[in-house]
């Protein structure tokens, strides 16, 4: 009989314990009505779900439900401080692409606007073309936030002894305006419609392909950056040089 009670009071223990558990008292909660005055709710909901999961947004009233222990309230009160304040007033900004052609022949390097003098010395530092030249300038002017997009008309490059015109287009996906001047820059692209020569023998054929770059850039207001080259031909190949500037 002994051996049986000392058998049936371990048992007992884990259940006990578990019985303990379960009478342990909750954190009691907390609930709160936010009204927001710029933000989202949805987007705010989405965010402070990370402090509590009983959010409710109210699109139409333009308000948050939340129910949270204390000191997650606190926390959610602080961060929907932060959150909801007015969004940041469009700027306009000029984006400027300059499309310079390298070659391996021999030649003057033409009309090349003065303010490009430090970005053609940084090229010839790096790539061993002889002469440089300025096929084309596209322009961008909007807004931030907006799609921008121009075309133009950049030049030409030779197939064999007659220079073929080639069709660039130059567009972003958004640009924005950080702090200290940066000026960021989604989805930059710059293409070409190049003419490439199809029949080798008999009369000469001309097609077109397109090539180009695709890329995000962070840079200084006023500053040149060359972002990219785009091989044109055994023979030559085009850089984008881009400036930008933000519009008062």
């Amino acid at each position: 009989m002994k051996n049986l009670a000392l058998v049936l009071a371990f048992l007992a223990l884990p259940l006990a314990t578990q019985d303990q558990k379960k009478e342990e008292p909750k954190e009691p909660q907390v609930q709160k009505l936010f009204v927001l005055k710029y933000a989202d709710p949805n987007q705010i909901s989405n965010l402070i779900r990370v402090f509590t999961g009983n959010v409710t947004p109210n699109a139409a009233m333009h308000a948050i439900a939340v129910s949270a222990t204390g000191p997650a309230m606190t926390a959610i009160e602080d961060a929907i401080t932060r959150l909801d304040v007015p969004a940041s007033a469009p700027q306009n900004v000029e984006l400027t692409a300059y499309l310079l052609t390298g070659s391996d022949t021999d030649g003057t390097s033409g009309s090349l606007p003065k303010e490009l003098d430090s970005v053609v010395a940084q090229l010839k530092t790096v790539f061993a073309y002889k002469s440089y030249k300025l096929g084309d300038i596209l322009t961008l002017r909007g807004r931030t936030g907006q799609r921008l997009s121009t075309s133009g008309s950049g030049g030409s490059v030779m197939i064999g002894n007659i220079a073929q015109p080639i069709f660039p287009q130059f567009s972003v996906n958004s640009v924005g305006v950080g702090e200290g001047g940066t000026i960021h820059i989604d989805r930059l692209q710059v293409g070409n419609r190049v003419p490439v020569m199809t029949s080798l023998t008999g009369d000469p054929r001309i097609s077109y392909q397109d090539v180009g770059l695709n890329t995000d850039v962070d840079i200084k207001e006023g500053q040149k950056v060359v972002v990219g080259k785009i091989a044109m031909n055994p023979n030559e190949a085009m850089f984008v040089a881009l400036m930008a500037h933000v519009i008062q």
